[in-house]
């Protein structure tokens, strides 16, 4: 299976290194990743910041702040593209070597996701939208969404995103000003695990 072989987006030289390799292998082998999730397009133009953050380091508290936001961008980007490289290449190493992944022939037992913990709700890129943002599970490969209006009534929680990758997170025309509660679970071929909390937000 494609793995990262990064601990965590903490070593954001080792994140940068390791997203213009994947980069640059999904860019020469189109034909067999040929959409991947997260586009090449918008992968491409986060790792770009992430190298201009870096290259502009001043040691000032902002611009390190900036850079690790960045870094854990660009790494959860990967962690998405790890997911997709294996379903694309089902165990083949040759696939795998292809996407600029490292390869580990050793399979690994996945259980159900732990309980997701939302890290902050945004505006999204449309109006009256709401792009959430999750700390993602090792587990995970897909994550729904439900919304509600009145938390305290437990049939009241409507799907609203499914089987989405952690970058997909977004839930477009909301009503504006109207408070409304989020909550997200993640899942995989073993199951869903547990919601997480509810967490209100306002569109704009």
């Amino acid at each position: 299976m494609a793995v990262l072989h990064i601990g965590s987006s903490k070593d954001s030289t080792a994140v940068l290194l390791l997203a213009g390799r994947i980069v640059a292998a999904l860019t020469t082998n189109k034909t067999t990743f040929p959409e991947p999730d997260p586009t090449l397009v918008d992968f491409g133009t986060r790792v770009t910041l992430l190298d201009t953050y870096i290259k502009s380091k001043d040691g000032s508290d902002l611009n390190k702040q900036t850079i690790v936001k960045q870094s854990q961008l660009v790494y959860d980007d990967l962690k998405d593209l790890a997911n997709y490289v294996n379903k694309i290449a089902k165990g083949d190493k040759a696939i795998i070597i292809l996407s600029g992944f490292d390869f580990d022939s050793e399979a690994v037992e996945h259980s159900i996701p732990e309980k997701v913990i939302i890290k902050r709700i945004e505006n999204g890129s449309t109006e009256h939208s709401a792009k959430i943002y999750v700390i993602p599970d090792a587990d995970a490969d897909r994550y729904m969404v439900e919304t509600t209006t009145t938390p305290s009534d437990a049939n009241s929680w409507k799907l609203v995103l499914n089987s989405v990758p952690s970058n997909k997170l977004e839930i477009p025309s909301l009503s504006r000003g109207t408070e409304i509660f989020i909550r997200v679970a993640a899942g995989n071929t073993h199951g869903w695990g547990p919601h997480s909390d509810a967490t209100g937000f306002i569109p704009q």
